[in-house]
């Protein structure tokens, strides 16, 4: 089965891609729970809504704050570093074969074999093949028929 497809990720769909792999994590999951009661914490305090002896709440505020806001600042530079490669942002073809995923972008062709994609990944309406443990290509389901989709996850060895 020989097929290809065309498509371009947009920014607001990287960044949507992003924060959902994020928070499928359990860690921040509990990470942004736990940032939050902190910083509820230190500013129920501050208005002496509660009031704790020896308790430092500036120091609370900061950690919760930076921990509400790490997976932003994650976000954050990993669009910095798609920007910085514009072809990634650009349309991309990606020929399927029996042997291979074929992708063509604006400056580059790349040809990768099935066994060299170590994982695949959906979410939302993207199926990420990984060929390296942090890098992958992003193919828009939508674009897929269900063979296609079914075609594509059947090469892959987990």
């Amino acid at each position: 089965m020989d097929f290809s497809i065309t498509s371009k990720l947009d920014k607001g769909d990287y960044i949507k891609v992003m924060f959902i792999g994020l928070y499928k994590k359990p860690y921040y999951i509990i990470a942004t729970i736990f940032g939050l009661c902190l910083l509820i914490i230190s500013i129920l305090n501050y208005f002496n809504a509660i009031s704790f002896e020896v308790y430092s709440p500036f120091t609370d505020a900061i950690l919760g704050l930076f921990l509400l806001l790490s997976p932003s600042i994650i976000v954050f530079f990993a669009l910095s570093q798609a920007k910085s490669n514009p072809s990634l942002l650009n349309d991309m073809t990606y020929t399927f074969n029996e042997e291979s995923m074929a992708v063509n972008g604006l400056t580059f062709k790349s040809e990768f074999l099935w066994e060299h994609i170590i994982k695949q990944k959906e979410i939302g309406k993207f199926l990420i093949l990984y060929h390296t443990k942090k890098f992958g290509n992003f193919i828009d389901k939508s674009k897929l028929t269900s063979e296609e989709l079914l075609f594509i996850k059947s090469k892959i060895k987990k």
